[in-house]
């Protein structure tokens, strides 16, 4: 073999790899699109973005230049707290925590419970199986609560009919729902918080809680976590308009640890473009990390929630929080409240910490919090 075929030899092979690479690419490139179809979802092209795609409210923030959204965890009238209820109405579990969410511009929680009348179960075998009255969402609209965070796994507890309750009574009451919906559409819809100076988007997953929990074509249900979804979800908030875009999620164990699968979506949901992440679920305080400047707050824990718990059980403090994220055109800042929701300790009325309890909860929370008092605050 001469020199010439000897290095000729190679260059064959190389472009050859590098053909074989370039149609690996477009193979998985095509499979994914096809995967994006088969799920639903879209990925958002350069066409206008029809309004069904998003939902608006816009807001007159109470500081010039600032955005402020306080967020709190699981939520549910009822259960252990249907006494104090019937003997002194559907406010009383939330006076101790009044203006918690009335300070910022918009309120957010998670109602882990349709509202509604309905008392035919989902699933009559359930351990756990929750509904809220009628009232509930005058009570929580009295107190700043704009957004109902519906992506979680007890939001079809009462069927179908309970989530179309959910939804239309949250809207008669001045609110708005993410999270979940009468179709994969409806439930993936970011909401778009606007002010003169920034737009803050919001979206809701949970983790996969079964098919007849989860939403579909034509079927009503919440969404679960996907790569897809969150790409999807993102994608049509920038489009919109989003200055910062924030995940609420529900996810983890009760009364347990961080577990590998939340730091796997936050993870993603980072990776995605993400500019926050709130997470509830476990109905204890998990810490707060910064991961590449984005702050991720596993769990707020509880905030008005009717069941007992089962807090020393498990070896926890009963301690929750409220997170105020506050966004400007320059950044952001982080602002928790600790309260108190051992309904063992505050009889289902939950109240700010004592200095003692917010010791304890700096210390579950971690993520670097500067306290002053019973509030922390981080920059990011």
């Amino acid at each position: 073999m001469t020199e010439q075929n000897q290095v000729a030899t190679p260059k064959k092979s190389a472009r050859s790899g590098m053909k074989r690479d370039l149609l690996l690419i477009l193979f998985f490139g095509i499979v994914a699109v096809c995967c994006l179809a088969l799920v639903g979802w879209r990925v958002v092209g350069e066409s206008a973005l029809p309004e069904s795609a998003y939902q608006e409210i816009s807001v007159v923030p109470q500081q010039s230049g600032e955005l402020s959204i306080a967020i709190a965890g699981d939520t549910m009238f009822g259960d252990g707290a249907q006494d104090l209820i019937e003997t002194r109405g559907i406010f009383a579990p939330l006076q101790g925590v009044v203006t918690m969410l009335s300070d910022a511009d918009v309120g957010v929680v998670n109602m882990e419970a349709p509202i509604t009348a309905a008392t035919e179960q989902l699933n009559s075998g359930a351990q756990f199986s929750y509904a809220s009255q009628p009232e509930a969402a005058t009570a929580l609209s009295s107190i700043g609560v704009k957004v109902l965070q519906l992506g979680n796994n007890h939001t079809m507890d009462r069927a179908d009919v309970g989530l179309a309750d959910t939804i239309a009574l949250a809207n008669r009451a001045g609110m708005v729902t993410i999270g979940a919906g009468l179709d994969r559409m409806e439930a993936i819809r970011p909401v778009l918080i606007r002010t003169d100076d920034l737009t803050v988007a919001l979206v809701s997953f949970g983790e996969d809680y079964g098919s007849a929990k989860r939403a579909g074509d034509g079927v009503p249900g919440m969404v679960p976590f996907s790569a897809e979804a969150i790409i999807y979800a993102e994608q049509v908030a920038r489009r919109a308009g989003a200055d910062r875009v924030v995940a609420l999620v529900h996810w983890g164990d009760n009364y347990a640890e961080v577990n590998d699968l939340q730091r796997y979506w936050a993870s993603e949901l980072i990776a995605a473009g993400y500019d926050a992440i709130v997470g509830s679920g476990p109905h204890i305080l998990q810490e707060i990390e910064v991961i590449d400047g984005v702050p991720v707050i596993y769990s707020l824990g509880n905030f008005a929630f009717g069941a007992p718990g089962r807090f020393a059980s498990f070896g926890h403090s009963g301690l929750g929080a409220v997170a105020i994220l506050t966004f400007t055109v320059d950044g952001g800042t982080l602002t928790v409240r600790c309260i108190c929701t051992d309904n063992l300790v505050v009889n289902y009325v939950a109240r700010e910490c004592t200095p003692e309890e917010t010791v304890l909860a700096a210390s579950e929370l971690k993520g670097g919090l500067v306290w002053n008092g019973s509030v922390g605050t981080l920059r990011f």
